[in-house]
């Protein structure tokens, strides 16, 4: 009788333990969504926030040429940090704490990001060489899909 009580709380306690796994494992979930989001909506609100700052984003974006060095320097923070927010949701995805769905919403972040020629410019002369193997590994592939994807240009026959 005492081992099958003793069976019975071992059996009790594991469902216990994994009930709470489920919980905790969750909560980080929720978590790391709520970090993440909260993380690139600072972002969009100082770009919506401050003209100023948008006009140096969108400009960059484009070309980093056409800043003016203090501009730059504002711009190439701003990627920074971006870049950073996607190093962290790559490892995050990765690691199995950011959902597949989560995922492609930053996913489709990181491409509008690398669609811009100025990001381009600013990725291949400085974020290469601020980031983990892994992570650039990942950049290299998407900015290689972009280009792609870019249409042929054709030359007219007549």
């Amino acid at each position: 009788m005492g081992e099958v009580a003793g069976a019975l709380g071992v059996i009790i306690t594991l469902v216990y333990l994994s009930l709470q796994i489920r919980a905790s494992t969750l909560a980080s979930r929720v978590e790391s969504k709520l970090a993440a989001s909260g993380m690139y909506t600072d972002f969009l609100r100082t770009l919506i926030e401050s003209p100023e700052i948008n006009d140096i984003f969108l400009r960059g974006r484009e070309s980093i040429e056409s800043l003016t060095a203090e501009e730059f320097h504002r711009f190439s923070n701003m990627a920074f940090q971006a870049f950073s927010f996607f190093s962290a949701s790559k490892f995050q995805h990765s690691s199995g704490a950011l959902s597949e769905s989560d995922w492609y919403e930053h996913l489709a972040i990181v491409k509008f990001w690398l669609r811009g020629r100025g990001c381009q410019t600013w990725w291949n002369k400085y974020g290469v060489h601020m980031y983990g193997s892994d992570f650039v590994d990942f950049v290299e592939s998407e900015l290689r899909k972009i280009e792609a994807t870019k249409p042929i240009p054709t030359t007219d026959a007549n």
